[in-house]
């Protein structure tokens, strides 16, 4: 059960509706790391149609290590729909055939492969309403990103529904809507934690968490009663979750986030005039801003999560942490 995501299910619920009426659509699911958005996709894959028009949902996952790979996405996504492939016009056929390594050619036509991804989907609703979802998108190989998003843009009346979910900052997609993925109200967080926590792990994982589902789930088995202040304590999960944007950063711009997570003034002044001695300059900032990862009005910096901040001080080695006291 998800807590204070009406406003969200509404809106996939609509478009499956519609794609029961025989109209497509397609959606951008916005949002942070652990913020939800595998959990309403979760949800979409269950929803239950009438009987009499079943809801085929196919699905993918992009990975990280596979973004380099052309045609991944694609591969996973349209794996169970490969027996379609004879439906399609004769080019089409040949350039997903090759694509997908089941025939010679070079399926170098991107905009082919597009259309051809189109036609593959709406010959599938054929059969009945088509739900496709796209987890981590930000994580598609760029063909296989740039073949969905023409097939969505040119989506009308086939009864197929796409839904992408992606981080922010990252996936552009134009022309299509998106739907922001923020942190839970105060009250919808409450309800996910344990009633039997004590009050002080209870605020202390409130805190920390901000609307976080993940945070949220995975907090409350570190976290102990009387716990000193400074970083919170992080489950492998949350580490990889939350450290995974830093990992991509240039080393300055990991050096200045370092010594932003031990000197919690936020005060940048100061922040630079330490980095600078461990080689860092102010130039350093830009990347872990376009990543969004710090923000910085006047001049103060602050982590947009704490948990960024808890992520940077737990995966630094201890020599690291200590040049930078």
């Amino acid at each position: 059960m998800l807590h204070g995501r009406a406003a969200e299910q509404d809106r996939i619920a609509a478009l499956v509706a519609r794609a029961q009426a025989g109209q497509s659509g397609a959606l951008v699911l916005r949002g942070g790391p652990g913020i939800g958005k595998t959990a309403l996709l979760d949800w979409a894959a269950e929803l239950t149609p009438p009987a009499d028009r079943p809801l085929r949902v196919l699905r993918a996952s992009a990975a990280e290590f596979e973004a380099e790979l052309p045609f991944a996405g694609l591969s996973q996504l349209l794996r169970p729909a490969l027996d379609r492939l004879d439906q399609l016009p004769a080019p089409q056929r040949q350039v997903l055939a090759s694509a997908f390594g089941l025939g010679c050619g070079d399926p170098a036509d991107r905009l082919l492969v597009g259309l051809a991804v189109l036609s593959l989907l709406a010959d599938l609703a054929e059969d009945g309403p088509l739900l496709c979802l796209v987890d981590d998108a930000h994580w598609l190989d760029t063909v296989s990103a740039e073949a969905l998003l023409l097939a969505a843009r040119r989506l009308h009346a086939e009864g197929v529904v796409l839904i992408f979910a992606a981080r922010e900052g990252v996936f552009p997609a134009p022309g299509l809507p998106e739907l922001a993925v923020g942190a839970l109200a105060p009250a919808d967080a409450v309800r996910l934690l344990d009633p039997a926590l004590a009050p002080e792990v209870r605020m202390r994982v409130l805190g920390e968490a901000q609307g976080n589902p993940l945070a949220l789930i995975e907090l409350p088995g570190v976290v102990q009663t009387g716990d000193p202040g400074g970083p919170v304590p992080l489950t492998d999960r949350l580490q990889a979750t939350f450290h995974g944007q830093v990992d991509r950063l240039p080393a300055g711009a990991r050096t200045l986030l370092l010594v932003a997570a031990v000197e919690d003034t936020g005060d940048l002044d100061v922040l630079l005039r330490a980095a600078a001695t461990l080689g860092a300059a102010a130039a350093d900032l830009r990347p872990a801003q376009e990543a969004r990862l710090v923000e910085v009005t006047g001049r103060a910096l602050r982590f947009r999560h704490p948990l960024v901040r808890a992520a940077v001080h737990a995966a630094a080695a201890y020599p690291q942490r200590l040049a930078v006291h």
